[in-house]
């Protein structure tokens, strides 16, 4: 069988073809599962909004309650000491007290909430990316078809000059005919 320069272009052309195609899906994978992991760490940021919110909001009723009990504790001295609970100082203490508490309170829950805001900017961050790495990968894939057409394209006025059975036989994808004429 003799192998002519048409057949050998016709050849390399398929090779460099499905190359450029292998290479396009390959593309599109790798960034479909970028986008994949990009989607995962998004709801995961999102979890972890959810409880930065809640651990803040608990962590500020606990402080609430502990202010309660030390205030309760205060009076219950005053008390105890000879003094009246509901006039003057006694008062004062008991504001105080109850005062800071709250106030540690909604720093709490102000930090809890920069934290939560931070998580969810992370998480539309990802989804953003995920959307990135969907459009990086379906162009990857059209850019691949593409040059694998202009490849095509190239390979068939290569051929040309090959003469008609040649470019019968790309055109049949039979090859074994071609051989016969041969």
């Amino acid at each position: 069988m003799a192998v002519t320069t048409g057949m050998m272009m016709a050849l390399s052309t398929g090779a460099s073809v499905l190359g450029q195609i292998q290479k396009g899906r390959s593309d599109q994978a790798a960034l479909n599962q970028q986008a994949q992991n990009n989607d995962q760490q998004a709801s995961l940021d999102r979890i972890q909004a959810e409880r930065e919110t809640v651990a803040a909001s608990e962590e500020a009723k606990r402080i609430r309650k502990a202010g309660e009990r030390q205030a309760g504790a205060a009076r219950a001295q005053l008390a105890a000491s000879g003094i009246v609970v509901g006039d003057g100082s006694a008062i004062n203490i008991n504001e105080d007290i109850t005062g800071g508490a709250e106030s540690d309170a909604m720093n709490t829950l102000l930090t809890g909430k920069r934290r939560s805001e931070s998580y969810s900017l992370s998480a539309d961050q990802h989804v953003n990316a995920a959307a990135s790495n969907r459009a990086a990968g379906s162009n990857a894939m059209k850019s691949s078809v593409l040059a694998a057409g202009g490849t095509v394209l190239q390979g068939w006025r290569g051929v040309g000059g090959a003469g008609s059975s040649t470019k019968e036989a790309l055109t049949t994808g039979d090859f074994a005919r071609m051989d016969r004429k041969y």
